[in-house]
C-alpha cells in the first residue's frame, strides 16, 4: 500500500484533517465541515478552508450568489443524511459540490438577487441532485472506477435552463439565456471586453482571459474572484494552484489558436472547464510526474475545444455547456490512460500532488 509517515502537512492544509473526525463531537459542526468541503470539492479538492475561502471570493462579486452556494451545499448534505446515504462519502463532500453549482447556477440564471422563489428553486435542485449523484456514483465509481465529477450538475443543470425559459413560473434570467444565431458572423478573435469593441493587448486580454476563467467555474465573470479561487486552492495545494492557473490559460489558448470570438476568450468561457482539468488531473486523477504533466496540457488545451464546439451545440437554445466538457475530458483521460505508462491513481488514492510526491520519495526511499 501507499502509505507516507504522517508529517502534520494534512492538519492544516492538503485535506485539513484537523476536522476530520469532527461531526463525533458535535453533529452541527459536522454539517458545517461537509458543506465546506464540499464546495472545495468543486475544484476536487477536500478541504473545507478551500471551501470557506471559495465563499468569500464569491462573495466579492455576489452576496446572494455566495448565499445560495453555502445553502445549496448544505442543503444536499442534509438531504444526504436524510436519505441514509454512507456517511463516510457524506463527509468527503461527494454529495454536496452539484448542490453548491446549483445554488451558483441559480442566483445567476434565475431573477434575482434576493428573489425568494429563485432561492427555493436552487435549493430544490440542489436536494434532487443528490440521489442523482448516488446513482453516477454506483455507475462511475464503483463499477467503472472513475471520478462521477459534477456530471450530474452538468446534465441537470443544461436541462433546467432548457426547460425554464418556456414555463411561466420558472423564473430565468432571460437576459443571459438569449439564442444565438450559429454562424451568423464570422468571429472576431480580438480580445475585448465588450461585444463590440474594448480592444485590449494581449497581455491584458490574457490575464482576464485565465483569472475570469477560473471565475467562471463557479459563473462568476471576475478577475479577482479568480484571484481569490487560485489563493483558496493554494491554502490546500500550492501545485494545484499553479495548475489551476495553467490550465485556465491553455482553455483560452486554444480558443485563440483557432480563432475563437475574443470577447468570450476575454470573459473566461474558454478557460473555466480547462482551469478544472488542470488542478483535477496532476496529482490527483494522475500520478506526478512528467508524462502525466503532458496529459494534463493537452486534456486543457482539449476542454477548451470541446467547450467550444458544445457551446455551438447549445447556442440556438442560449444556453453553455457549464460542466460537461471538463467532465468528459477528465473522465475521458482516465479511461484512455489505464493500462498505460502514464499512471492513473485509484480513487481512494486521491490527495494531491504535494502529499503523491512525499508518497513517491517515500516509496524510492524503502527501496
Amino acid at each position: 500500500m501507499n502509505k507516507v509517515k504522517p508529517d502534520g502537512r494534512d492538519t492544516y492544509s492538503g485535506t485539513f484533517d484537523l476536522t476530520r473526525d469532527v461531526q463525533d463531537k458535535s453533529s452541527v459542526l459536522g454539517v458545517l465541515d461537509s458543506t465546506l468541503r464540499g464546495i472545495g470539492q468543486i475544484f476536487l479538492i477536500n478541504n473545507p478552508i478551500t471551501g470557506l475561502l471559495l465563499v468569500i471570493a464569491v462573495a466579492t462579486n455576489s452576496i446572494w450568489a455566495a448565499l445560495l452556494v453555502l445553502a445549496g451545499s448544505a442543503v444536499s448534505v442534509l438531504t444526504a443524511k436524510l436519505l441514509g446515504y454512507d456517511e463516510s462519502v457524506v463527509r468527503l463532500g461527494f454529495y454536496s459540490f452539484n448542490g453548491a453549482l446549483f445554488g451558483v447556477l441559480g442566483a445567476v440564471f434565475l431573477i434575482g438577487p434576493w428573489v425568494l422563489a429563485s432561492a427555493l428553486l436552487s435549493l430544490l435542485a440542489a436536494s434532487v441532485s443528490v440521489p442523482i449523484m448516488k446513482i453516477t456514483i454506483e455507475v462511475l465509481v464503483v463499477k467503472f472506477e472513475v471520478p462521477a465529477l459534477s456530471l450530474t450538475f452538468g446534465v441537470l443543470g443544461v436541462l433546467m435552463l432548457l426547460l425554464l425559459p418556456a414555463t411561466l413560473y420558472g423564473g430565468a434570467n432571460m437576459a443571459l439565456l438569449q439564442p444565438v444565431e450559429r454562424y451568423a458572423k464570422a468571429p472576431d478573435p480580438q480580445l475585448r471586453e465588450d461585444v463590440a469593441g474594448g480592444e485590449v493587448g494581449i497581455l491584458e486580454g490574457m490575464f482576464n482571459a485565465t483569472f475570469r476563467g477560473i471565475g467562471q467555474v463557479v459563473l462568476m465573470d471576475s478577475a479577482l474572484v479568480g484571484i481569490l479561487i487560485v489563493v483558496a486552492i493554494a491554502a490546500a495545494t500550492r501545485i494545484g494552484a499553479v495548475l489551476v492557473t495553467v490550465g485556465s490559460f491553455l482553455g483560452a489558448i486554444s480558443g485563440l489558436a483557432i480563432g475563437a470570438d475574443g470577447y468570450e476568450i476575454f470573459h473566461g468561457l474558454w478557460g473555466y472547464n480547462a482551469a478544472v482539468v488542470g488542478v483535477g488531473l496532476f496529482g490527483i486523477v494522475l500520478e506526478v510526474g512528467w508524462k502525466s504533466f503532458i496529459a494534463t496540457v493537452v486534456a486543457c488545451l482539449s476542454s477548451g475545444l470541446l467547450y467550444g464546439a458544445l457551446s455551438q451545440l447549445l447556442a440556438p437554445w442560449g444556453v453553455i455547456p457549464l460542466s460537461l466538457p471538463l467532465v468528459m475530458i477528465i473522465i475521458g483521460t482516465t479511461f484512455a490512460l489505464k493500462d498505460s505508462r502514464v499512471q492513473v491513481l485509484s480513487i481512494p488514492e486521491y490527495s494531491n500532488a504535494e502529499k503523491r510526491m512525499r508518497i513517491r520519495k517515500s516509496m524510492k526511499g524503502s527501496v
